[in-house]
This record gives structure tokens, sequence and C-alpha cells, in this order.
């Protein structure tokens, strides 16, 4: 008998979707087949849309304290507004964002995310009580300054030790330096060198903004992708985040190193950054994912509404991806980049899955993965093996009490 089994849905499997059953022991998917033994729990899957739970490869999630905040604004003159709101944030404001994004993530199938913040060890135990999966980093950065480039570093590598495999190996760490405007190239490489030490990942914003761009090759004579090559930087346990404006020979750059790339299209649109080469990206190798960046820059969590966005942006410049394409970097390509064992329903994998039933906006299901995008709100969710919510109703959490904390946060917050 299977700790849990997921009976009879429509199964998203290496590219399509099947009819089959899921059996869970323990955190791993055991079991995938037409017929499958009984469960100690059993979730009928019947008529619905069963998933690897998708992967938010990068986002603020305590910035949904922000959510509406600095509307309107270009990424320069919003980071301004954002800063000083966050100079504000304490270790309790932190927690509450955290869990009002978890709550939002885990209802629209988002089974783990990275984050890279401030505050992080109240990061992470919101992420351990709401059972989340997560990849956590102290957002650093040392703007030049000798003595507080000592400082971060000394809390990134310390929170990244401290948390690392922790809550039964849900959450494991990173080192996440700011980015190249932010952070001195002697920082930068100080960073790749811890990580190849303590076999750490990286995460980092690059090549987001046209100015950025600019700004770095005006400074250092380097495009950003050629500027933290010559750092010894890029290698296949780096993240980078937007990656929107890149040349083609920055992106062979980036197949060569093996880096990975979180795409965020909202939050590059809602910041006018521009639109990112994503079909150049996959036609050379590079491992692209989906994400949605803080609540403040995309108002949403919902990695399967930016894929939807994503597409569509592709599409506009003649250079369409299908549907399949779209949902293995929501799910699988998140899960790869992080080095997660995750992201397929494929047996020996983690139980991390999201189940999304029958409504008004995905039917009739002519084609199932396009239909994922419409219709977004899971009814069960899989972390590790565990059941974190059974029919749309969050098991270690309080839903309403969550959203009431974090309204008073943020009303607090913006009072100062």
């Amino acid at each position: 008998m299977h700790d849990i089994v997921i009976r009879d849905g429509l199964c998203f499997i290496e590219g399509k979707f099947i009819e089959c059953s899921i059996g869970v022991d323990g955190s791993k998917i055991t079991h995938v087949a037409k017929e499958v033994e009984r469960g100690e729990i059993e979730i009928d899957a019947s008529g619905c849309i069963v998933m690897p739970g998708c992967f938010n490869a990068h986002t603020h999630a305590a910035m949904t304290l922000m959510r509406g905040y600095a509307e309107g604004l270009p990424l320069k003159e919003w980071l301004e507004k954002i800063w000083e709101l966050e100079a504000r944030l304490d270790d309790e404001a932190v927690y509450w964002g955290t869990m009002l994004a978890c709550v939002e993530m885990l209802k629209s199938g988002v089974t783990a995310f990275s984050d890279m913040y401030i505050h992080m060890h109240a990061v992470a135990e919101a992420v351990g009580e709401t059972g989340m999966r997560a990849v956590l980093g102290y957002g650093m950065a040392d703007r030049g300054d000798e003595e507080r480039a000592k400082k971060e570093l000394e809390i990134g590598v310390d929170f990244a030790e401290k948390w690392n495999g922790s809550f039964e190996g849900r959450i494991t760490t990173m080192l996440t330096p700011h980015a190249p405007y932010t952070c001195s190239p002697e920082f930068l490489r100080k960073v790749a060198e811890i990580s190849r030490e303590k076999d750490l990942l990286k995460h980092i914003h690059l090549s987001e903004t046209l100015w950025e761009v600019k700004e770095i090759k005006k400074k250092f004579g380097k495009r950003p992708v050629e500027l933290l090559d010559s750092l010894n930087f890029l290698d296949s346990n780096t993240v980078l985040a937007h990656a929107v404006w890149l040349s083609d020979k920055e992106i062979r750059i980036l197949a060569e190193r093996g880096v990975s790339v979180a795409h965020c299209p909202t939050s590059n649109l809602k910041l006018s950054s521009g639109i990112a080469k994503v079909a150049e990206l996959i036609e050379m190798g590079v491992n692209v994912s989906i994400g949605t960046d803080g609540a403040a820059s995309n108002n949403m969590l919902s990695v399967l509404s930016d894929a939807r966005i994503g597409a569509l942006l592709q599409n506009l410049r003649g250079k369409s991806l299908n549907p399949v394409q779209w949902l293995k970097m929501a799910t699988e390509n998140g899960y790869k980049a992080y080095k997660l064992n995750g992201g397929k329903i494929a047996e020996g994998y983690l139980a991390d899955i999201a189940v999304f039933g029958k409504t008004c906006r995905n039917s009739p299901m002519h084609n199932p993965a396009a239909m994922l995008f419409v219709e977004n709100q899971a009814i069960h969710v899989l972390v590790d093996g565990v059941l974190v919510m059974e029919d749309g109703i969050l098991v270690n959490v309080e839903e309403d009490k969550v959203i009431e904390k974090a309204e008073n946060t943020a009303r607090k917050l913006l009072e100062g």
C-alpha cells in the first residue's frame, strides 16, 4: 500500500497528457501506471489535470507587502521608492509577507520557489511552517565598500550554512549577490570563489534593463555577461534572473558555461525593462525557467500566468514556442536550475505535485497544456510527499489569519 495515491488523473508526463495514477511513498513518486495499488490517502483526480508542481525560479516573497506600491515606474525609479520602504522592514514584517506569498503560490500550484531578500531567517521560518520547498539566499550588495562587503558576505554565508537542508531538506540555500551595478567586481569574484569552495548555488539579477547594460559597459568595458565571465562567476551552479538584454555572444557564453536563466516576463513588462530572447536562449541550449519576481513588480505570484505572458511575448516577436515547452519551463526547468530532483511525474522524483480541476475557463479541453495558463488555481497540492492543500484548503496555514496579519503589517510599513 502506498502512502498517497492520486488516481485516474490526466497526468503531464514527458510532454504528454496521459490518463494514469500516481503512487507516493515518503517524499518520492514511486509508481506511475494505469493501475496502482491502494493508498492510505486516496485522491480522486478523475476529470482533473495532474502536474508536477510549478517552480517560481525568481522572487522576493515578502514583497507581497508592497503589492500595488510604486506603480507605473521604470526599474530605476521603482527601485528608489522600494528601497526606501525596504529599509523599514524587520523580521516580523518579512515573515508575514512571506507567509502571504506562500499561501498565494500554493493555491496557484507552485510547490517550490527561489528567494533572495533580507531578514532571510524569517523567510525560512515561513517556508518551514507552510510546508513549501524553497532555495533561499540573503541578497548581498557591497556597493564598492570594503567593510560592507565583508559584513554582507558574513551574513550571506552564515545564512547559507545554518539553513541548508533544514525542514527535512525542503530548504536549500545559495549565495545571492544583488546585481553587477550594486556589487563590485572584487565582491562578485569573492562570491564565486566561496560558491565553489562550499559547493553553493549562485543567483543574481543580470541585464534586466538597457540602462544596466550601458552602465556596466561604460564602467568596465564589457557587457554584463562578459564581465561575470571574466570574474569566473558563470558556471552550472549559476542562475541569472531576467537576462533580457543579451547579445548572441552572451547567449553562447551562457550555454557554454551551463548557466540557467529565470525568465520574468510580467515583471519585465511592468517595469518597462524589455522582452527577453527566450526562443534564442532555448535554441542555443540554455536552461530557461520561469520566475514571477516580487509581487511589487508583478502583482501576482502565479508561475503559470507568467508562462502565458511569456508565450504571448514570444509570439509577438515571431518566435512562437508550443505550450508544452512553457509548461516545462514552469516546472522541470526550475527544479533543474536549482539542482533539485523534481518537476517531473516520474518514479524516483520528488513528490511535488499539483492537481487542477475542470472549470468554465478550461473547458472544452482541446489542449490541456494551453488550458493550464488560463485556469491556474489548484485544488490539491503535495510537497515532499505531504498533502499541504486539500480541496482548495491549506492544511498548515490559516489563510484568513495570514491575510489579516499581512494587511496590518503593510499598513504599519507605509505609516513608517
